[in-house]
This record gives C-alpha cells, sequence and structure tokens, in this order.
C-alpha cells in the first residue's frame, strides 16, 4: 500500500513539472524588432513641411528666406522603439544630422536627415548711408535702375567719405564699401547672391550747388503768438493763462541743405491786459519734426529789445540737416516761457489758398502748465487751415 502510494506521488509531481515546463514555453516574451521613422516633419516660424523617407535617407530642401538654424523636428518612430539623439534637441540643420532607431530587442537602424536650404538669388542693397564728420545721409536706392544717387552739403570733401551698406542675406558685395572713400567719380559696386547672381550698382555723389530760395509773404491774417495774461472773468477760461505757438509744413520738390528759415510776427510783444510793450530780450524756439512728428532738430533765436515786430531767423546751416525731396517736415515755432511772461503779439499767414512751397498745411499748438503740457509735446500741435508766413534759404 505504502509503495503504491509513493508512485502515484512521482506521477503526480511529474505532471507538474510538464505542466509548469508547457506553461514556461507559451508564456516567452517576443521583443518588438521594428526600428523605422515612419515621418519627420519640419517648422520653422509659420513654415511646417513633411519629408520623405527612403532607404534610411530624408533629404529634401526648405525656401532660401527660411532660417536653417531656427528648426523644429517632429519625428515618429516604430512602436516601443527609441531614437537618439532626441529630436526636439535639434535646433538647426545646417549640417547632415544622424539619428539612430533602436528597436526593442536592440536592433539598430540609422538614418542620415539631410535637408538643404535653397540658396538665396537675392542681390540688392537694401540701405546705403554715407557718413561724414559732420553729418550722416541714408540715401534713396533704386534696385530697379541699380542707382544711387544723392546731393551732399555744399563743403562736402569728396575724397574722404565714409560709407556702410545693407544687403541681402547671404549676399556679397565688392569692393567693400568701407574701403572706398573716395566718390569724386561715379563708384561701381556689385552685389553677387548666394546662387550667383549678380546686380551692378553705381553710385554717384554730387554737391549742392543750386541756390534756393522761397519767401511767402502774402499777409492777410494774424494768430495769437505767445503768452495770454487777460484776467477778465467774462472770458472763456480755456484763454489764459496759455502759451501759443504756430508753425509751417515744408514740402520740398529737391533733397535741400537749409541754411536759414524765418517766419513773421506783426507787432511788439505786450501784455494784453495792460497794454504795455514789452522791451526786453527775447528767446525764440523752432523745433523741426519729420512727416511722424518725431524730433529732428531744435534751434533758438535770441533777440536783443526792445522788438518792434518782422521776421524772425534762424541759422540753420550748422545744423547739417538734409530735407528729403517730396516728404513733409514740420517746422513749428514759439515764445520761450511765453506763458510766464504773458506777453502776445501776431504770427501772420495767409488764410486764402496758396500753391508750391507756400500752399502746405499750418500747424497750430497751445499748452497750459495747469495742464502739465509743454509746446515742446507734438501732442499739443494741430494742423491749421491758414498758411503762415515764412522764408527759406538754402542749397539744393
Amino acid at each position: 500500500m505504502t509503495k503504491k502510494l509513493i508512485t502515484l506521488g512521482k506521477v503526480f509531481l511529474l505532471s507538474i513539472l510538464m505542466i509548469n515546463i508547457s506553461c514556461n514555453k507559451d508564456d516567452e516574451i517576443i521583443l518588438n524588432d521594428s526600428n523605422f521613422i515612419t515621418s519627420l516633419k519640419l517648422t520653422s516660424g509659420d513654415f511646417t513641411k513633411d519629408f520623405d523617407i527612403k532607404d534610411e535617407k530624408i533629404d529634401g530642401s526648405l525656401p532660401f528666406y527660411l532660417d536653417e538654424t531656427s528648426i523644429a523636428l517632429t519625428v515618429t518612430i516604430s512602436d516601443k522603439a527609441k531614437i537618439t539623439p532626441d529630436p526636439r534637441t535639434i535646433t538647426s540643420i545646417k549640417n547632415p544630422v544622424n539619428f539612430v532607431v533602436t528597436a526593442e530587442n536592440g536592433e539598430k537602424r540609422n538614418y542620415i536627415v539631410n535637408i538643404k536650404r535653397e540658396l538665396s538669388p537675392e542681390n540688392i542693397i537694401t540701405s546705403f548711408d554715407i557718413k561724414t564728420n559732420a553729418f550722416k545721409i541714408t540715401t534713396d536706392v533704386n534696385n530697379e535702375t541699380g542707382t544711387i544717387n544723392q546731393r551732399v552739403f555744399p563743403n562736402t570733401d569728396l575724397t574722404s567719405i565714409g560709407v556702410s551698406a545693407i544687403i541681402s542675406d547671404n549676399a556679397t558685395i565688392s569692393p567693400n564699401p568701407e574701403t572706398v572713400l573716395d566718390y569724386t567719380n561715379p563708384v561701381n559696386f556689385t552685389v553677387t547672391a548666394e546662387n550667383g547672381d549678380a546686380k551692378k550698382y553705381v553710385v554717384t555723389l554730387e554737391k549742392m550747388n543750386e541756390d534756393f530760395m522761397a519767401k511767402c509773404d502774402i499777409m492777410n491774417a494774424s494768430h495769437w503768438f505767445g503768452g495770454d495774461d487777460r484776467t477778465d472773468p467774462t472770458l472763456d477760461p480755456g484763454f489764459s493763462p496759455r502759451n501759443v505757438g504756430t508753425g509751417q509744413t515744408i514740402l520740398l520738390q529737391k533733397d535741400t541743405y537749409p541754411t536759414k528759415f524765418g517766419f513773421f510776427l506783426t507787432d511788439p510783444f505786450r501784455s494784453d491786459e495792460t497794454k504795455v510793450i514789452y522791451t526786453g530780450d527775447l528767446e525764440l524756439r523752432l523745433h523741426i519734426r519729420n512727416d511722424k512728428g518725431n524730433l529732428i532738430k531744435t534751434i533758438d533765436s535770441k533777440i536783443i529789445g526792445p522788438f518792434n515786430g518782422g521776421w524772425v531767423d534762424f541759422d540753420l546751416s550748422s545744423l547739417y540737416l538734409l530735407l528729403k525731396k517730396g516728404k513733409p517736415y514740420y517746422f513749428t515755432y514759439y515764445l520761450v516761457d511765453g506763458e510766464a511772461l504773458g506777453i502776445t503779439t501776431g504770427s501772420s499767414g495767409n488764410l486764402n489758398s496758396d500753391s508750391g512751397v507756400c500752399g502746405n498745411t499750418g500747424h497750430s499748438g497751445t499748452s497750459r502748465k495747469r495742464e502739465n503740457t509743454s509746446l515742446e509735446d507734438w501732442n499739443v500741435w494741430s494742423e491749421h487751415p491758414w498758411h503762415f508766413n515764412f522764408r527759406f534759404e538754402g542749397k539744393q
């Protein structure tokens, strides 16, 4: 009986062992052997492109205007595989990129990404600046004709001109503008694009030698100019105290180097409250602004009293100012400390239509210390329907 039980036990243990061996074979894990890049997408700014994959190579091109050193890659790979380096760390494809994709079972596959930016065809001069010790001029570049024609100030030494040029990205220019000093005669430059296309430019500088003068003196109106000391309670409280200035838009048909600007005041300055004429010295200020209202130059004119009215002139020759043709400039002028002095006169003008340089827009400005405003601020100025009288001299 005992021997029979032992035999049955051995048979039972053998059965369990066979079952375990059978279960282990069924549970054996087969690791994934897929190690492919299944897609690759490149992004640069608003640009996105998917690239084809062929024989472990990813070739392609990008538009020339993209920055190949500022890109992002989005890469998908086989399930359970890994890729090195991490595509998220790649920001430049200036040089080929080598990826290694490792399957779950350890098998590796190499991919070479060779995406190149197309060579740029652009070959233009985008800006050309002329510099001397006295001035700097940004010229007008005609890229259609390949010409840069600029008139410079009368006393300019054309054998000692400094130049800086900005050209298309990845292009080259010959000769180097920084090495060319003599512009007595026209100078030729060649701008070569990255793809080899070349464009020639001719730079011609001439001194301004033509006298220009304008006198706009039709006087049929007078605008309050200066301070206001009236204390009459029946008056509009907006009148006093304040400081009032006027101005005129200057628009020229040729580039101009201005040497003098003047405006006309009708009478001596006086107190409007007491009618007493002011006999002391005066300081008047001229602001010159560009078409955006940004201040370019400021200059003062000092008058030794008594002042009986008439033209007030500003010497502009030391400003080395270039007024570009076809662009409006705003000349505004006022009495310095006019509100504190409380004295006034009239700024004369023409209330009728006019033509040419005299027919441009007038300006008027009012400031008040109680409002924390100043005639230095462009936002207190506005257009005025009159053409204020002025005289102007310069070289073209």
